[in-house]
Protein backbone atom coordinates (compact mmCIF):
# COMPACT_ATOMS: atom_id res chain seq x y z
CA UNK A 1 0.00 0.00 0.00
CA UNK A 2 2.85 2.40 0.89
CA UNK A 3 4.50 1.63 -2.45
CA UNK A 4 1.24 2.42 -4.25
CA UNK A 5 0.79 5.71 -2.36
CA UNK A 6 4.37 6.75 -3.09
CA UNK A 7 3.95 5.83 -6.76
CA UNK A 8 0.75 7.89 -6.98
CA UNK A 9 2.47 10.90 -5.34
CA UNK A 10 5.40 10.66 -7.77
CA UNK A 11 3.03 10.42 -10.75
CA UNK A 12 1.07 13.46 -9.54
CA UNK A 13 4.30 15.38 -8.99
CA UNK A 14 5.54 14.56 -12.47
CA UNK A 15 2.18 15.46 -14.06
CA UNK A 16 2.00 18.77 -12.21
CA UNK A 17 5.64 19.46 -13.02
CA UNK A 18 5.18 18.73 -16.70
CA UNK A 19 2.05 20.90 -16.71
CA UNK A 20 3.89 23.89 -15.27
CA UNK A 21 6.85 23.27 -17.52
CA UNK A 22 4.95 22.85 -20.76
CA UNK A 23 1.29 23.82 -20.59
CA UNK A 24 0.72 26.39 -17.87
CA UNK A 25 0.86 30.05 -18.90
CA UNK A 26 4.46 31.22 -18.42
CA UNK A 27 5.33 34.60 -17.00
CA UNK A 28 7.64 36.70 -19.16
CA UNK A 29 11.18 36.29 -17.79
CA UNK A 30 12.95 39.41 -16.65
CA UNK A 31 16.48 39.12 -18.00
CA UNK A 32 19.26 40.25 -15.74
CA UNK A 33 22.45 41.30 -17.44
CA UNK A 34 25.16 42.49 -15.09
CA UNK A 35 28.07 44.71 -16.16
CA UNK A 36 30.88 45.31 -13.66
CA UNK A 37 33.51 47.87 -14.66
CA UNK A 38 36.73 49.07 -13.01
CA UNK A 39 37.57 52.71 -12.23
CA UNK A 40 39.82 55.03 -10.31
CA UNK A 41 38.32 56.72 -7.27
CA UNK A 42 36.78 58.89 -5.83
CA UNK A 43 33.77 59.27 -8.12
CA UNK A 44 31.48 62.22 -7.48
CA UNK A 45 28.13 61.60 -9.18
CA UNK A 46 26.77 65.10 -8.53
CA UNK A 47 26.97 66.80 -11.98
CA UNK A 48 27.80 70.12 -10.30
CA UNK A 49 30.79 68.59 -8.51
CA UNK A 50 32.47 65.79 -10.48
CA UNK A 51 34.52 66.30 -13.64
CA UNK A 52 37.00 63.44 -13.98
CA UNK A 53 36.80 60.30 -16.10
CA UNK A 54 34.72 58.14 -13.77
CA UNK A 55 32.37 61.01 -12.88
CA UNK A 56 31.88 61.83 -16.56
CA UNK A 57 31.01 58.20 -17.29
CA UNK A 58 28.50 58.17 -14.44
CA UNK A 59 26.88 61.40 -15.65
CA UNK A 60 26.30 59.97 -19.13
CA UNK A 61 24.24 57.17 -17.61
CA UNK A 62 22.45 58.86 -14.72
CA UNK A 63 21.67 62.18 -16.42
CA UNK A 64 20.82 63.66 -19.79
CA UNK A 65 22.90 66.57 -21.15
CA UNK A 66 21.35 69.40 -23.11
CA UNK A 67 23.11 68.22 -26.31
CA UNK A 68 25.00 65.02 -27.12
CA UNK A 69 28.49 64.82 -28.74
CA UNK A 70 29.04 62.78 -31.90
CA UNK A 71 32.04 60.78 -33.18
CA UNK A 72 32.80 63.58 -35.65
CA UNK A 73 33.25 66.18 -32.90
CA UNK A 74 29.94 67.94 -33.51
CA UNK A 75 26.83 67.79 -31.31
CA UNK A 76 23.31 66.55 -31.91
CA UNK A 77 19.94 67.37 -30.29
CA UNK A 78 19.21 65.63 -27.01
CA UNK A 79 17.24 67.29 -24.21
CA UNK A 80 17.26 70.30 -26.50
CA UNK A 81 15.60 69.25 -29.75
CA UNK A 82 16.43 72.51 -31.59
CA UNK A 83 18.03 75.90 -31.00
CA UNK A 84 18.68 79.33 -32.45
CA UNK A 85 21.36 81.92 -31.79
CA UNK A 86 21.32 85.69 -32.31
CA UNK A 87 23.61 87.25 -34.91
CA UNK A 88 25.92 88.62 -32.23
CA UNK A 89 26.20 85.17 -30.63
CA UNK A 90 24.97 86.39 -27.26
CA UNK A 91 21.45 84.96 -27.06
CA UNK A 92 20.84 81.23 -27.37
CA UNK A 93 17.29 79.85 -27.35
CA UNK A 94 16.61 76.12 -26.91
CA UNK A 95 13.43 74.14 -27.43
CA UNK A 96 13.19 71.36 -24.85
CA UNK A 97 11.99 67.91 -25.87
CA UNK A 98 8.63 66.97 -24.39
CA UNK A 99 8.01 63.72 -22.54
CA UNK A 100 11.41 63.13 -20.92
CA UNK A 101 10.89 61.67 -17.46
CA UNK A 102 13.12 61.98 -14.45
CA UNK A 103 13.68 58.92 -12.29
CA UNK A 104 11.17 60.48 -9.90
CA UNK A 105 8.48 60.21 -12.59
CA UNK A 106 8.27 63.98 -13.10
CA UNK A 107 8.61 65.46 -16.58
CA UNK A 108 11.76 67.39 -17.46
CA UNK A 109 10.93 71.01 -18.34
CA UNK A 110 12.66 74.31 -19.02
CA UNK A 111 12.54 75.08 -15.29
CA UNK A 112 14.86 72.14 -14.62
CA UNK A 113 17.32 73.27 -17.31
CA UNK A 114 17.57 76.79 -15.89
CA UNK A 115 17.90 75.42 -12.36
CA UNK A 116 20.71 73.07 -13.47
CA UNK A 117 22.73 75.90 -15.02
CA UNK A 118 22.24 78.18 -12.04
CA UNK A 119 23.13 75.43 -9.57
CA UNK A 120 26.30 74.52 -11.50
CA UNK A 121 27.54 78.11 -11.67
CA UNK A 122 26.64 78.87 -8.05
CA UNK A 123 28.43 75.82 -6.66
CA UNK A 124 31.43 76.68 -8.84
CA UNK A 125 32.89 73.18 -9.05
CA UNK A 126 33.00 70.48 -11.71
CA UNK A 127 32.40 71.85 -15.19
CA UNK A 128 31.19 75.24 -13.97
CA UNK A 129 34.30 76.98 -15.35
CA UNK A 130 32.99 76.34 -18.86
CA UNK A 131 29.96 78.54 -18.24
CA UNK A 132 30.68 80.93 -15.36
CA UNK A 133 32.78 83.40 -17.41
CA UNK A 134 30.15 83.60 -20.15
CA UNK A 135 26.58 83.02 -18.92
CA UNK A 136 24.92 86.25 -17.80
CA UNK A 137 21.46 84.79 -17.17
CA UNK A 138 19.31 81.74 -17.81
CA UNK A 139 15.57 82.23 -18.31
CA UNK A 140 12.44 80.14 -18.68
CA UNK A 141 10.53 81.41 -21.73
CA UNK A 142 7.80 78.78 -21.39
CA UNK A 143 7.55 75.18 -20.16
CA UNK A 144 9.65 73.90 -23.07
CA UNK A 145 11.80 76.90 -24.03
CA UNK A 146 15.02 78.13 -22.40
CA UNK A 147 17.02 81.27 -23.15
CA UNK A 148 20.67 81.79 -22.22
CA UNK A 149 22.14 85.28 -22.50
CA UNK A 150 25.94 85.49 -22.59
CA UNK A 151 28.16 88.26 -21.30
CA UNK A 152 30.38 87.95 -24.36
CA UNK A 153 30.46 85.70 -27.43
CA UNK A 154 31.62 82.15 -26.81
CA UNK A 155 31.77 80.21 -30.07
CA UNK A 156 32.02 76.72 -28.51
CA UNK A 157 29.04 77.38 -26.20
CA UNK A 158 26.93 74.77 -27.97
CA UNK A 159 29.68 72.13 -27.70
CA UNK A 160 30.26 72.99 -24.04
CA UNK A 161 26.60 72.23 -23.30
CA UNK A 162 27.52 68.53 -23.52
CA UNK A 163 28.63 69.20 -19.93
CA UNK A 164 25.33 70.67 -18.73
CA UNK A 165 23.59 67.68 -17.16
CA UNK A 166 19.97 68.33 -16.25
CA UNK A 167 18.86 67.71 -12.65
CA UNK A 168 15.34 67.32 -11.30
CA UNK A 169 14.74 70.66 -9.54
CA UNK A 170 12.02 69.35 -7.23
CA UNK A 171 14.09 66.33 -6.25
CA UNK A 172 17.10 68.51 -5.41
CA UNK A 173 15.02 71.00 -3.42
CA UNK A 174 13.45 68.14 -1.47
CA UNK A 175 16.86 67.07 -0.20
CA UNK A 176 18.68 70.29 0.62
CA UNK A 177 20.11 70.68 4.10
CA UNK A 178 19.99 74.03 5.88
CA UNK A 179 21.92 75.94 6.88
CA UNK A 180 24.47 75.63 4.10
CA UNK A 181 26.97 77.65 2.05
CA UNK A 182 24.42 78.62 -0.61
CA UNK A 183 21.98 80.77 1.37
CA UNK A 184 18.36 79.82 0.80
CA UNK A 185 19.53 76.73 -1.08
CA UNK A 186 21.38 75.41 1.96
CA UNK A 187 23.84 72.78 0.75
CA UNK A 188 22.06 72.51 -2.66
CA UNK A 189 21.57 68.80 -1.84
CA UNK A 190 25.29 68.12 -2.33
CA UNK A 191 25.37 65.71 0.60
CA UNK A 192 22.36 63.74 -0.70
CA UNK A 193 23.74 63.63 -4.23
CA UNK A 194 26.88 61.87 -3.06
CA UNK A 195 24.86 58.66 -2.91
CA UNK A 196 21.73 59.39 -4.98
CA UNK A 197 20.83 60.86 -8.34
CA UNK A 198 18.25 63.37 -9.55
CA UNK A 199 18.53 62.52 -13.23
CA UNK A 200 16.61 61.31 -16.24
CA UNK A 201 19.32 59.07 -17.70
CA UNK A 202 19.01 55.46 -18.87
CA UNK A 203 20.16 54.19 -15.47
CA UNK A 204 19.34 55.23 -11.92
CA UNK A 205 21.28 54.83 -8.71
CA UNK A 206 20.49 51.68 -6.78
CA UNK A 207 23.25 51.87 -4.19
CA UNK A 208 26.44 53.80 -3.54
CA UNK A 209 29.16 52.82 -1.10
CA UNK A 210 31.66 55.67 -1.12
CA UNK A 211 35.20 54.72 -2.09
CA UNK A 212 33.98 51.25 -3.13
CA UNK A 213 31.28 51.13 -5.80
CA UNK A 214 28.27 52.65 -7.52
CA UNK A 215 25.44 50.32 -8.47
CA UNK A 216 22.97 51.43 -11.15
CA UNK A 217 19.85 49.78 -12.51
CA UNK A 218 18.06 50.24 -15.82
CA UNK A 219 15.43 52.99 -15.94
CA UNK A 220 12.55 51.42 -17.88
CA UNK A 221 10.86 54.75 -18.69
CA UNK A 222 13.89 56.17 -20.49
CA UNK A 223 12.94 58.05 -23.64
CA UNK A 224 15.65 56.54 -25.86
CA UNK A 225 16.11 52.92 -26.98
CA UNK A 226 18.43 50.39 -25.36
CA UNK A 227 20.49 47.83 -27.25
CA UNK A 228 18.72 44.42 -27.30
CA UNK A 229 21.00 42.95 -24.63
CA UNK A 230 21.94 46.13 -22.79
CA UNK A 231 22.98 45.73 -19.15
CA UNK A 232 20.09 45.84 -16.71
CA UNK A 233 22.48 46.53 -13.85
CA UNK A 234 25.86 48.26 -13.88
CA UNK A 235 28.41 48.36 -11.09
CA UNK A 236 31.29 50.85 -11.19
CA UNK A 237 33.98 49.43 -8.90
CA UNK A 238 37.06 51.10 -7.42
CA UNK A 239 39.83 48.89 -8.81
CA UNK A 240 42.65 51.15 -10.04
CA UNK A 241 44.68 50.88 -6.85
CA UNK A 242 44.73 47.07 -6.96
CA UNK A 243 45.80 45.83 -10.40
CA UNK A 244 46.65 42.32 -9.19
CA UNK A 245 43.20 41.96 -7.64
CA UNK A 246 41.67 43.31 -10.84
CA UNK A 247 43.50 40.65 -12.85
CA UNK A 248 42.22 37.90 -10.53
CA UNK A 249 38.66 39.22 -10.76
CA UNK A 250 38.83 39.17 -14.56
CA UNK A 251 40.15 35.61 -14.62
CA UNK A 252 37.37 34.55 -12.23
CA UNK A 253 34.76 36.41 -14.29
CA UNK A 254 33.92 38.66 -11.34
CA UNK A 255 34.59 41.75 -13.45
CA UNK A 256 33.63 42.47 -17.06
CA UNK A 257 35.94 45.40 -17.87
CA UNK A 258 39.15 46.56 -16.17
CA UNK A 259 40.01 50.14 -15.37
CA UNK A 260 42.14 52.07 -17.86
CA UNK A 261 45.28 52.21 -15.72
CA UNK A 262 46.57 48.67 -16.18
CA UNK A 263 50.14 48.37 -17.47
CA UNK A 264 50.92 46.95 -20.90
CA UNK A 265 52.34 43.83 -19.25
CA UNK A 266 49.17 43.24 -17.22
CA UNK A 267 46.96 43.84 -20.24
CA UNK A 268 49.00 41.42 -22.32
CA UNK A 269 48.63 38.75 -19.64
CA UNK A 270 44.86 39.16 -19.63
CA UNK A 271 44.74 39.28 -23.42
CA UNK A 272 46.35 35.85 -23.56
CA UNK A 273 43.82 34.38 -21.12
CA UNK A 274 40.84 32.45 -22.59
CA UNK A 275 37.69 34.53 -22.99
CA UNK A 276 39.38 37.90 -22.43
CA UNK A 277 40.79 40.42 -24.90
CA UNK A 278 42.21 43.93 -24.74
CA UNK A 279 40.56 46.89 -26.43
CA UNK A 280 41.36 50.54 -27.09
CA UNK A 281 38.95 53.42 -27.52
CA UNK A 282 40.24 56.87 -28.59
CA UNK A 283 39.42 59.90 -26.47
CA UNK A 284 40.11 63.62 -26.71
CA UNK A 285 43.12 63.62 -24.39
CA UNK A 286 46.83 64.12 -24.99
CA UNK A 287 49.97 63.27 -23.04
CA UNK A 288 52.63 65.99 -22.83
CA UNK A 289 56.08 66.71 -21.50
CA UNK A 290 55.44 70.25 -20.22
CA UNK A 291 58.54 72.48 -20.47
CA UNK A 292 58.85 75.42 -18.04
CA UNK A 293 59.44 78.23 -20.54
CA UNK A 294 60.42 80.77 -17.86
CA UNK A 295 63.04 78.65 -16.07
CA UNK A 296 66.60 78.55 -17.48
CA UNK A 297 67.76 76.87 -19.62
CA UNK A 298 64.25 76.08 -20.96
CA UNK A 299 63.53 79.78 -21.34
CA UNK A 300 65.54 79.49 -24.57
CA UNK A 301 63.40 78.18 -27.44
CA UNK A 302 66.45 76.56 -29.05
CA UNK A 303 67.10 74.41 -25.96
CA UNK A 304 63.46 73.33 -26.04
CA UNK A 305 63.68 72.49 -29.73
CA UNK A 306 66.96 70.61 -29.21
CA UNK A 307 65.23 68.42 -26.62
CA UNK A 308 62.24 67.95 -28.92
CA UNK A 309 64.47 66.72 -31.75
CA UNK A 310 66.60 64.56 -29.43
CA UNK A 311 63.71 62.57 -27.94
CA UNK A 312 63.08 59.11 -29.36
CA UNK A 313 59.30 59.14 -29.90
CA UNK A 314 59.22 55.83 -31.75
CA UNK A 315 61.08 54.01 -29.00
CA UNK A 316 58.82 55.57 -26.38
CA UNK A 317 55.73 54.34 -28.20
CA UNK A 318 57.14 50.90 -28.93
CA UNK A 319 58.65 50.11 -25.53
CA UNK A 320 56.31 51.93 -23.15
CA UNK A 321 53.09 53.14 -24.74
CA UNK A 322 52.28 50.78 -27.58
CA UNK A 323 48.60 50.92 -26.59
CA UNK A 324 48.38 54.59 -27.55
CA UNK A 325 48.82 56.62 -30.77
CA UNK A 326 51.74 58.97 -31.36
CA UNK A 327 50.66 62.61 -31.16
CA UNK A 328 50.53 64.63 -34.37
CA UNK A 329 49.62 68.04 -32.94
CA UNK A 330 49.32 69.92 -29.66
CA UNK A 331 45.69 68.75 -29.49
CA UNK A 332 44.46 65.19 -30.05
CA UNK A 333 43.13 63.96 -33.34
CA UNK A 334 39.35 63.85 -33.45
CA UNK A 335 38.42 67.15 -31.86
CA UNK A 336 36.90 69.84 -34.08
CA UNK A 337 39.66 72.13 -35.37
CA UNK A 338 42.52 69.62 -35.08
CA UNK A 339 45.18 69.67 -37.81
CA UNK A 340 48.26 67.41 -38.15
CA UNK A 341 51.17 69.81 -37.59
CA UNK A 342 53.82 67.90 -35.60
CA UNK A 343 57.25 69.03 -36.80
CA UNK A 344 59.43 67.30 -34.19
CA UNK A 345 60.87 63.85 -34.59
CA UNK A 346 64.08 62.05 -33.61
CA UNK A 347 66.90 63.87 -35.45
CA UNK A 348 70.15 64.34 -33.53
CA UNK A 349 71.65 66.51 -36.27
CA UNK A 350 68.83 69.04 -35.98
CA UNK A 351 69.02 68.78 -32.18
CA UNK A 352 72.71 69.78 -32.29
CA UNK A 353 71.95 72.62 -34.71
CA UNK A 354 69.29 74.02 -32.37
CA UNK A 355 71.59 73.64 -29.39
CA UNK A 356 74.29 75.69 -31.12
CA UNK A 357 71.79 78.52 -31.72
CA UNK A 358 71.10 78.78 -27.98
CA UNK A 359 72.32 81.70 -25.89
CA UNK A 360 73.62 79.11 -23.42
CA UNK A 361 75.93 77.43 -25.96
CA UNK A 362 78.75 76.34 -25.58
CA UNK A 363 78.71 76.77 -21.79
CA UNK A 364 75.77 74.41 -21.38
CA UNK A 365 77.87 71.64 -22.96
CA UNK A 366 81.14 72.53 -21.26
CA UNK A 367 79.54 72.94 -17.81
CA UNK A 368 76.39 70.82 -17.82
CA UNK A 369 76.11 70.82 -14.00
CA UNK A 370 75.27 74.52 -14.16
CA UNK A 371 72.21 73.75 -16.31
CA UNK A 372 70.67 70.65 -14.76
CA UNK A 373 67.13 70.10 -16.04
CA UNK A 374 64.87 68.64 -13.36
CA UNK A 375 62.18 66.29 -14.64
CA UNK A 376 59.43 65.85 -12.01
CA UNK A 377 57.70 62.61 -12.95
CA UNK A 378 54.35 61.53 -11.56
CA UNK A 379 55.06 58.72 -9.08
CA UNK A 380 51.36 57.88 -8.75
CA UNK A 381 51.70 56.30 -12.21
CA UNK A 382 54.92 54.22 -12.01
CA UNK A 383 55.03 53.85 -15.79
CA UNK A 384 55.82 57.57 -15.99
CA UNK A 385 59.33 56.94 -14.68
CA UNK A 386 60.15 54.92 -17.77
CA UNK A 387 59.51 57.74 -20.23
CA UNK A 388 61.33 60.20 -17.95
CA UNK A 389 64.37 57.88 -17.98
CA UNK A 390 64.20 57.68 -21.76
CA UNK A 391 64.06 61.47 -21.98
CA UNK A 392 67.14 61.81 -19.77
CA UNK A 393 68.99 59.25 -21.88
CA UNK A 394 68.15 61.11 -25.10
CA UNK A 395 69.14 64.48 -23.61
CA UNK A 396 72.51 63.05 -22.57
CA UNK A 397 73.20 62.15 -26.21
CA UNK A 398 73.38 65.87 -27.03
CA UNK A 399 75.28 66.77 -23.86
CA UNK A 400 72.40 67.96 -21.63
CA UNK A 401 71.97 66.76 -18.06
CA UNK A 402 68.54 65.73 -16.77
CA UNK A 403 67.81 64.85 -13.13
CA UNK A 404 64.71 62.80 -12.35
CA UNK A 405 62.61 63.86 -9.36
CA UNK A 406 60.05 61.35 -8.07
CA UNK A 407 56.97 63.46 -7.30
CA UNK A 408 53.50 62.34 -6.11
CA UNK A 409 50.51 63.81 -7.89
CA UNK A 410 49.45 65.93 -4.90
CA UNK A 411 52.89 67.54 -4.86
CA UNK A 412 52.74 68.18 -8.61
CA UNK A 413 49.44 70.05 -8.16
CA UNK A 414 51.02 72.09 -5.36
CA UNK A 415 54.17 72.91 -7.35
CA UNK A 416 52.12 73.87 -10.39
CA UNK A 417 50.76 76.89 -8.51
CA UNK A 418 54.22 78.39 -7.91
CA UNK A 419 56.37 79.43 -10.86
CA UNK A 420 59.57 79.41 -8.80
CA UNK A 421 58.93 76.09 -7.06
CA UNK A 422 57.84 74.31 -10.23
CA UNK A 423 60.21 71.85 -11.87
CA UNK A 424 61.60 72.15 -15.38
CA UNK A 425 59.45 69.36 -16.83
CA UNK A 426 56.27 67.46 -15.93
CA UNK A 427 54.76 64.51 -17.80
CA UNK A 428 50.99 64.89 -17.67
CA UNK A 429 47.84 63.75 -19.48
CA UNK A 430 45.20 66.45 -20.11
CA UNK A 431 41.67 65.93 -21.42
CA UNK A 432 39.55 68.16 -23.63
CA UNK A 433 36.47 69.34 -21.76
CA UNK A 434 34.31 69.79 -24.84
CA UNK A 435 34.89 68.34 -28.32
CA UNK A 436 36.81 71.26 -29.82
CA UNK A 437 40.48 72.12 -30.09
CA UNK A 438 39.73 75.38 -28.28
CA UNK A 439 39.15 73.56 -25.01
CA UNK A 440 42.72 72.25 -24.78
CA UNK A 441 44.30 75.30 -26.40
CA UNK A 442 42.75 77.48 -23.71
CA UNK A 443 43.39 75.23 -20.72
CA UNK A 444 46.91 74.38 -21.87
CA UNK A 445 48.27 77.67 -23.19
CA UNK A 446 46.19 80.71 -22.18
CA UNK A 447 47.75 82.84 -19.46
CA UNK A 448 44.61 82.81 -17.33
CA UNK A 449 45.21 79.12 -16.63
CA UNK A 450 48.74 79.40 -15.26
CA UNK A 451 49.07 78.03 -11.74
CA UNK A 452 47.08 75.02 -12.88
CA UNK A 453 48.49 71.50 -13.27
CA UNK A 454 47.05 71.59 -16.80
CA UNK A 455 49.64 74.20 -17.78
CA UNK A 456 53.12 73.78 -16.38
CA UNK A 457 54.71 75.60 -19.32
CA UNK A 458 54.16 79.08 -17.83
CA UNK A 459 53.94 80.28 -21.41
CA UNK A 460 52.21 83.64 -20.71
CA UNK A 461 52.44 84.67 -24.35
CA UNK A 462 50.27 87.71 -25.17
CA UNK A 463 50.12 86.81 -28.86
CA UNK A 464 48.89 83.27 -28.16
CA UNK A 465 46.39 84.62 -25.59
CA UNK A 466 44.92 87.01 -28.15
CA UNK A 467 44.69 84.30 -30.80
CA UNK A 468 42.87 81.94 -28.41
CA UNK A 469 40.44 84.65 -27.28
CA UNK A 470 39.73 85.60 -30.88
CA UNK A 471 39.04 81.99 -31.85
CA UNK A 472 36.74 81.34 -28.88
CA UNK A 473 34.70 84.46 -29.65
CA UNK A 474 34.19 83.39 -33.26
CA UNK A 475 30.65 82.12 -33.84
CA UNK A 476 31.06 80.53 -37.27
CA UNK A 477 32.48 77.01 -36.68
CA UNK A 478 34.43 76.84 -39.95
CA UNK A 479 36.10 80.16 -39.29
CA UNK A 480 36.75 79.12 -35.69
CA UNK A 481 38.38 75.87 -36.87
CA UNK A 482 40.71 77.82 -39.16
CA UNK A 483 41.78 79.96 -36.23
CA UNK A 484 42.37 76.87 -34.10
CA UNK A 485 44.61 75.55 -36.87
CA UNK A 486 46.75 78.68 -36.89
CA UNK A 487 47.15 78.56 -33.10
CA UNK A 488 48.36 74.95 -33.31
CA UNK A 489 51.02 75.93 -35.87
CA UNK A 490 52.21 78.84 -33.73
CA UNK A 491 52.44 76.72 -30.59
CA UNK A 492 54.42 74.12 -32.50
CA UNK A 493 56.93 76.80 -33.57
CA UNK A 494 57.66 77.99 -30.04
CA UNK A 495 57.84 74.42 -28.65
CA UNK A 496 56.53 74.87 -25.09
CA UNK A 497 55.87 71.11 -24.84
CA UNK A 498 56.80 67.76 -26.27
CA UNK A 499 53.71 66.11 -27.72
CA UNK A 500 53.92 62.40 -26.91
CA UNK A 501 50.69 60.51 -27.54
CA UNK A 502 46.96 60.76 -28.07
CA UNK A 503 45.35 58.87 -25.23
CA UNK A 504 43.16 55.83 -25.73
CA UNK A 505 41.10 54.19 -23.05
CA UNK A 506 42.85 50.80 -23.04
CA UNK A 507 41.61 47.95 -20.92
CA UNK A 508 40.79 44.25 -20.86
CA UNK A 509 37.24 43.06 -21.46
CA UNK A 510 35.39 39.75 -21.29
CA UNK A 511 34.54 38.27 -24.71
CA UNK A 512 30.84 38.17 -23.85
CA UNK A 513 30.71 41.97 -23.54
CA UNK A 514 30.05 44.04 -26.67
CA UNK A 515 31.32 47.63 -26.43
CA UNK A 516 30.39 49.50 -29.66
CA UNK A 517 33.23 52.06 -29.54
CA UNK A 518 35.77 49.28 -28.91
CA UNK A 519 34.36 47.07 -31.67
CA UNK A 520 34.49 49.96 -34.14
CA UNK A 521 36.60 53.01 -33.25
CA UNK A 522 34.71 55.09 -35.81
CA UNK A 523 31.83 55.02 -33.31
CA UNK A 524 34.00 56.43 -30.53
CA UNK A 525 33.00 59.84 -29.18
CA UNK A 526 36.10 62.00 -28.56
CA UNK A 527 34.91 63.33 -25.22
CA UNK A 528 35.71 61.93 -21.79
CA UNK A 529 32.99 59.67 -20.40
CA UNK A 530 30.68 59.45 -23.38
CA UNK A 531 31.96 56.13 -24.70
CA UNK A 532 30.56 54.61 -21.51
CA UNK A 533 26.90 55.07 -22.48
CA UNK A 534 26.04 51.62 -21.13
CA UNK A 535 22.58 51.44 -22.75
CA UNK A 536 24.40 50.84 -26.06
CA UNK A 537 26.59 48.03 -24.70
CA UNK A 538 25.48 44.41 -24.81
CA UNK A 539 26.05 41.44 -22.53
CA UNK A 540 26.07 38.03 -24.21
CA UNK A 541 26.47 35.10 -21.82
CA UNK A 542 29.20 32.62 -22.64
CA UNK A 543 26.70 29.92 -23.63
CA UNK A 544 24.45 32.21 -25.63
CA UNK A 545 21.88 32.42 -22.84
CA UNK A 546 21.10 35.15 -20.37
CA UNK A 547 20.56 34.84 -16.70
CA UNK A 548 16.90 35.36 -15.86
CA UNK A 549 14.70 36.19 -12.97
CA UNK A 550 11.70 33.88 -13.46
CA UNK A 551 8.28 34.92 -12.21
CA UNK A 552 7.17 32.09 -9.97
CA UNK A 553 4.10 29.89 -10.24
CA UNK A 554 2.43 29.54 -6.87
CA UNK A 555 3.91 27.47 -4.07
CA UNK A 556 5.11 23.97 -4.71
CA UNK A 557 4.14 24.11 -8.36
CA UNK A 558 7.16 26.28 -9.25
CA UNK A 559 9.52 23.90 -7.49
CA UNK A 560 7.99 20.92 -9.27
CA UNK A 561 8.18 22.75 -12.57
CA UNK A 562 11.89 23.32 -12.06
CA UNK A 563 12.35 19.70 -11.03
CA UNK A 564 10.50 18.50 -14.12
CA UNK A 565 12.60 20.72 -16.38
CA UNK A 566 15.78 19.42 -14.82
CA UNK A 567 14.60 15.81 -15.13
CA UNK A 568 13.63 16.18 -18.78
CA UNK A 569 16.89 17.93 -19.55
CA UNK A 570 18.92 15.22 -17.81
CA UNK A 571 17.05 12.43 -19.54
CA UNK A 572 17.99 13.90 -22.91
CA UNK A 573 21.57 14.52 -21.71
CA UNK A 574 21.22 18.20 -22.60
CA UNK A 575 22.86 21.04 -20.76
CA UNK A 576 20.07 23.10 -19.23
CA UNK A 577 20.17 26.90 -19.16
CA UNK A 578 21.51 28.56 -16.04
CA UNK A 579 18.63 30.13 -14.11
CA UNK A 580 19.14 32.46 -11.20
CA UNK A 581 16.32 32.96 -8.69
CA UNK A 582 16.02 36.06 -6.50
Amino acid sequence: MQAIVIAVIVIIAVVVGVYYATLAPKPTPTEKRLLRTGWSWPTYIDPAVGSDNSASAAFCNLYDPLVWPTPTGTVEPWVAESWTVSEDGLVWTFKIRKGIKFHSGRELTAEDVVFSMERLITIGEGFSYLFAPYVDKAEVVDDYTVRFTLKKPFGPFLSALCRLYIVDKEEVLAHIVKPGPYGEMGDYAKQWLLEHDAGSGPYKVKEVVLEQYIKMEKFDDYWQDFAPKAPTEVVMLATAQAPSTTKTMMLNKELEVTDAWMTDEMLNDLDSAPGIHRVSVPEASEYYFMLHTKKPPLDDVHIRKALAYAFDYDRCMTEIYSRYTKATSCVPKGVMGYIPCQIYHRNLTKAQEELQKSKYYPDIIENPDKYVIKFHWNSDVPERERDALLFAECAAEIGLKVELVKTPWSKIVEESADMEAAGHIYNTLVASHYPEAGSLLESRYHSKNVKSWEQDEWLMNATIDAMIEDALSTIDPDERAQKYAQIQREIMKICPSLFIYDYKTTCAIQDYVEWPAAEDNSKAIPLMGYNYAFRLWQIHSEEGTTQSVIGSASGVGSILATLALTTVSASKKLKSPSFVFY
